[in-house]
């Protein structure tokens, strides 16, 4: 694992930068020497934005109606190990806690179970990685180096394609939004405007 990449991620994404966060690893990308996940370097989800922001109002409409939500979770699913479907999951919370140390409060949340959203458009890269996972590429250790920067850069483009979504219209309540994918530690947050 390469920490300092890691690192320089989460700085990004802390600073609410997660175009130049993108914008690194496919950089990054596009100089490696394998040409397998190339071409996420030049890739991204292609559900429209205000799909997703409906999905997202929807779901906290039907949270709100049982409780009072203060912060919503997305979580892209396991992707690299689940490669034949990407989508996303939606947790809602009755606390919020800002602190971008402790985010054990993430395991509690009071939402029932709802309607998955899956992500469209890195079919390529979903093929990619069931050839790495499939023919056991990770025991040759060829192309770990650019596994790496796609787990990445698929992680930012799920937490961009929320950005996107989020600025394409208004939250009826203004709720702290978090988004990063299943197992990760480097978090997407935002702060939507509601409706007046």
């Amino acid at each position: 694992m390469n920490v300092n990449l890691w690192k320089t991620v989460d700085t990004y994404l802390r600073s609410n930068n997660v175009d130049a966060a993108a914008a690194d690893l496919e950089s990054r990308l596009r100089a490696a020497a394998s040409d397998r996940v190339a071409s996420l370097a030049d890739s991204h989800f292609t559900n429209p934005p205000r799909d997703v922001l409906g999905h997202i109002k929807d779901f906290i409409s039907a949270c709100q109606s049982r409780f009072e939500v203060r912060a919503i979770y997305l979580e892209m699913n396991g992707f690299d190990i689940n490669y034949d479907r990407w989508y996303f999951d939606s947790f809602a919370y009755t606390k919020y806690s800002d602190d971008l140390e402790d985010m054990d409060w993430l395991c509690d949340w009071a939402s029932p179970d709802s309607d998955q959203f899956t992500l469209t458009g890195l079919e390529q890269t979903q093929d990619d990685f069931r050839w790495y996972m499939e023919k056991k590429i990770y025991d040759c250790k060829t192309h770990d180096a650019e596994k790496e920067i796609a787990t990445l850069l698929v992680m930012v483009r799920f937490v961009q394609l929320i950005s996107w979504s989020l600025n394409t219209g208004t939250l009826t309540h203004s709720i702290p939004l978090i988004a990063t994918a299943h197992d990760f530690d480097i978090f997407g947050r935002f702060s939507p405007q509601s409706v007046e």
